[in-house]
């Protein structure tokens, strides 16, 4: 997750986080850091964000004062560049939706980022309207599938082309997607469309020079206190009526509007050991729980005269949704764990049993919620 420079600041020479879970459903937290690159100011930094089905490798992109395409139409040749030019909650959505949730018509963006010299990158910033286990199985019965969104540049025939550009939609409310067209794009190609058939809403669209990150620096920390404790839930906010909704952090209500899967989930307090390391030892937290995580703040406060930072929240670990067609929607168990080929995991693998998982279970998970939907 990233986090702009001026939205984190030092408290006492700690920089504090809070990760709430705020939805209907249980989290395997497993391991946190907290990266802080230090980089010129007039370049923005972004993760290798987008969630795709194989897991995109991590990697750092720098982008040298963004952008707005020179134009941007949709796929009804409506002019859309004023509502992709900001981050300000209006994006096209000209587009048909299915009658199942996360489901759409072919659309597509065409952005034609004109002729450049330099190295460029995309950046992609929307939010999806996900489709639910139910959802999918309602389609897969229609006979419906989801196209991941995909680009194609115009060559100098007319014609599209696909570009091998590994997109995936945005998680998180927003998240910028950003891609180097870097060996994408062959010389005098300017046109590029954006498509897909899920909703996937696209609120800025941006193009700036591709700057290498290796000459960047980057300092990775681990947590110096985390403290688990059941919070409440955070009131959604539509500021302008529409989606998505926000989180307002300062108004809370212990009322909870979702259930909680039966099980036994981690005690409150202390969780520092659980989030040290990737081993498969979670923090197991229910609806309406958060996770305070205090990090060191960066030693040499100081910065060249023109840089400052970003910071990217690294978390490891697992969610499951309550949704009556998800994998065992109703309980904490069975346990996830890394190496598992698959959730559920068939007889033949198990949670690991050794003598230090054994002891964790007995030490942390001593919160039981009983079952509070009958049984499936």
């Amino acid at each position: 997750m990233r986090i702009s420079g001026d939205r984190l600041k030092p408290v006492n020479g700690r920089l504090q986080l809070r990760i709430t879970n705020e939805l209907e459903e249980v989290l395997y937290l497993d391991r946190v850091q907290l990266t802080t690159v230090a980089h010129p100011a007039d370049v923005e930094v972004f993760p290798n964000e987008g969630m795709t089905v194989e897991t995109k490798p991590f990697r750092l992109y720098g982008v040298r004062t963004p952008r707005a395409p020179v134009r941007v139409t949709d796929e009804h040749g409506h002019d859309v560049s004023s509502q992709v030019a900001a981050l300000d909650r209006r994006y096209p959505d000209d587009f048909t939706k299915a009658p199942i949730r996360g489901y759409a018509g072919a659309h597509s963006l065409t952005i034609d980022i004109g002729l450049v010299q330099a190295p460029q990158t995309l950046l992609l910033t929307g939010w999806t309207d996900y489709a639910f286990s139910s959802d999918n199985v309602a389609a897969e019965q229609s006979g419906m599938k989801l196209d991941e969104p995909m680009l194609d540049a115009r060559n100098a025939a007319g014609a599209w082309r696909r570009l091998p550009a590994a997109i995936g939609i945005p998680v998180g409310r927003p998240q910028t997607i950003p891609i180097d067209l870097a060996g994408l794009l062959k010389p005098g190609e300017r046109e590029l469309r954006l498509s897909t058939n899920m909703r996937v809403y696209w609120d800025q669209v941006r193009v700036g020079t591709t700057v290498p990150a290796d000459g960047f620096v980057s300092v990775v920390a681990d947590p110096r206190s985390a403290t688990l404790r059941a919070r409440g839930f955070s009131a959604e906010v539509r500021p302008d009526g529409e989606e998505p909704p926000v989180y307002d952090y300062a108004r809370v209500s212990p009322q909870s509007p979702w259930k909680a899967f039966a099980g036994d989930y981690t005690r409150e307090g202390d969780v520092l050991p659980l989030l040290s390391r990737s081993d498969d030892q979670f923090v197991i937290g229910k609806p309406g729980d958060e996770v305070a995580l205090e990090f060191d703040a960066p030693v040499t406060p100081d910065l060249p005269t023109g840089w400052t930072r970003t910071y990217l929240l690294l978390g490891d670990g697992f969610s499951k949704e309550m949704d009556v067609n998800s994998a065992s929607p109703d309980t904490v168990e069975p346990l996830p764990f890394h190496r598992m080929s698959r959730y559920p995991y068939p007889v033949s693998e198990h949670y690991p049993e050794t003598p230090e998982h054994n002891r964790y279970r007995e030490e942390y998970n001593k919160r039981h919620v009983g079952r509070q939907v009958p049984k499936l």
